[in-house]
C-alpha cells in the first residue's frame, strides 16, 4: 500500500496534467500570436527561445513593477487622434499611458521584440527583430487615425440626445456593468478595454479583430456607446 505522502504526489501530478477549464477550447496565450517562443504559431517567433511569458513578463529587473514588465518601453511622443469633451470641445488625446503604453513597447515598432529586460543579450527572432511597415500588429507613432487610448472616460448619461456631442456615450454605472469589455483603475479607457492580450478565441480575419473580448465587434462597441 502505497504512503500517504505517496498518494498525495500521484494526485498532484494528476491535477498538473489535467487542462484547466476552456484550455482545450482556447489554448491559452501558447496557442496565439502572442506567444513568440520558439513554439509560437506565427511568422514572428524565437529562434531558440522556449519560455512563454518572458516576453512581456519577468520576476525580476521589470521596467514596470506591475505587472512585472519585461520590456523597455518606448520614449517616442504619439500622433493622437481627437476627442470630443462633454461641454462640446474637441480636444488632441493624451499620451499613451498605463497597460497601452506596454502594448505599443512592441507594437509601435520601435523597440526590438527580442529585447528583454535583465537578458545578457537580444533574443534572436525569425521573422526580423521588430514590427515594421507591412506587418501584422504594427501600429506604428501615428495613432491618430485610431480610437482614443489613455482617456478618463466621462459619465455619458447627460440626459441628451445630441449623439454629435457625445458619441452617444452610456452612463459609467452601465460600462462598468460589462465584466469583459473593462476600463483601467483610474477610470481611463486603454488598449485592454477592448483587447485581452492572453486569449484570443474570437478571432476571424477581416471580422473580428485579434484579441477581441467579445465575439463580435458590435458588441464591444456597444458596451460604452449607444447609436442605434
Amino acid at each position: 500500500m502505497r504512503s500517504g505522502t505517496a498518494r498525495a504526489a500521484a494526485a498532484f501530478v494528476a491535477l498538473a496534467l489535467t487542462p484547466f477549464p476552456g484550455a482545450a477550447q482556447n489554448g491559452g496565450v501558447q496557442s496565439t500570436v502572442h506567444n513568440l517562443s520558439v513554439t509560437g504559431p506565427g511568422e514572428i517567433r524565437a529562434l531558440d527561445e522556449t519560455e512563454v511569458c518572458k516576453f512581456c513578463h519577468i520576476p525580476h529587473n521589470a521596467s514596470v513593477p506591475s505587472p512585472l514588465w519585461s520590456r523597455r518601453l518606448s520614449s517616442v511622443d504619439y500622433q493622437t487622434p481627437s476627442i470630443r469633451t462633454p461641454q462640446g470641445d474637441r480636444i488632441t488625446a493624451p499620451q499613451p499611458d498605463g497597460s497601452s503604453r506596454l502594448c505599443l513597447s512592441c507594437h509601435d515598432g520601435t523597440i526590438a521584440l527580442g529585447e528583454i529586460a535583465g537578458e545578457p543579450r537580444r533574443i534572436a527572432m525569425a521573422g526580423g527583430p521588430r514590427l515594421g511597415l507591412g506587418r501584422k500588429g504594427f501600429l506604428g507613432t501615428d495613432l491618430s487615425g485610431s480610437h482614443p487610448i489613455s482617456f478618463v472616460v466621462p459619465d455619458g448619461d447627460y440626459g441628451t440626445s445630441d449623439t454629435d456631442r457625445d458619441m452617444g456615450l452610456k452612463s459609467l454605472d452601465a460600462i462598468h456593468a460589462s465584466a469583459e469589455v473593462r476600463l483601467d483603475s483610474q477610470g481611463k479607457m486603454q488598449c485592454t478595454t477592448c483587447h485581452d492580450p492572453h486569449r484570443d478565441s474570437f478571432y476571424r480575419q477581416g471580422v473580428v479583430p485579434r484579441f477581441w473580448v467579445l465575439p463580435t465587434v458590435e458588441e464591444v462597441c456597444l458596451t460604452c456607446h449607444d447609436l442605434r
